[in-house]
């Protein structure tokens, strides 16, 4: 196999970190380059360096009609995430024909490198779909928390060598004759 390099760009680019740990304990970094269209990009695999350093491959979409090219240059090891549910939290009780579970959950934020960055961070509570089961007591911390989806959004610039904990919980509240998978 041969491979030929038809163009090399370097491109001013605006980074972002996003994490979800209820789905991933790694931290993803993305570059969003706006006027991307003036460099006339064909749909292909893209090798990405990032800090010097070869840092895996990624797809680029020039058929994107936005205004903004976004590029995932994969995951930062440099900043991690760790999601717990303390054991101190873990309680069920039953009242009358009712069974309660309340979870409490802490997430763990750590940014190693040598600068701030700016991170989105992302976790969940569940919506009920059944009125029999009842999400109650939630506290949400200091995210933005979207009620219809259940969706908690922390938007945080971590300063550098710094470690952050965010927390949430709420109670679910269901027939104890019902199966639930929390």
């Amino acid at each position: 196999m041969t491979v030929i390099e038809i163009e090399s760009y370097e491109v001013p680019a605006t980074y972002s970190y996003f994490a979800a740990p209820v789905l991933n304990e790694n931290v993803f970094l993305t570059a969003k380059i706006k006027n991307w269209e003036q460099y006339n990009l064909l749909p292909a695999e893209a090798n990405v360096y990032f800090e010097g350093s070869y840092s895996g491959k990624t797809n680029i979409n020039p058929q994107s009609t936005k205004k903004e090219l976004t590029i995932s240059l994969g995951t930062d090891p440099n900043v991690v995430v760790k999601r717990t549910q303390p054991t101190d939290f873990k309680k069920n009780a039953f009242i009358g024909n009712n069974k309660i579970i309340s979870k409490h959950y802490e997430i763990e934020l750590k940014n190693n490198k040598l600068a701030a960055i700016d991170l989105i961070l992302y976790d969940r509570i569940p919506v009920s779909q059944n009125k029999d089961i009842k999400i109650d007591d939630i506290e949400t911390g200091s995210s933005e928390y979207d009620d219809k989806k259940g969706v908690l959004k922390w938007t945080l610039n971590l300063k550098a060598n710094v470690k952050e904990t965010y927390k949430f919980s709420y109670t679910v509240k269901y027939p104890k004759y019902k199966r639930v998978n929390l």
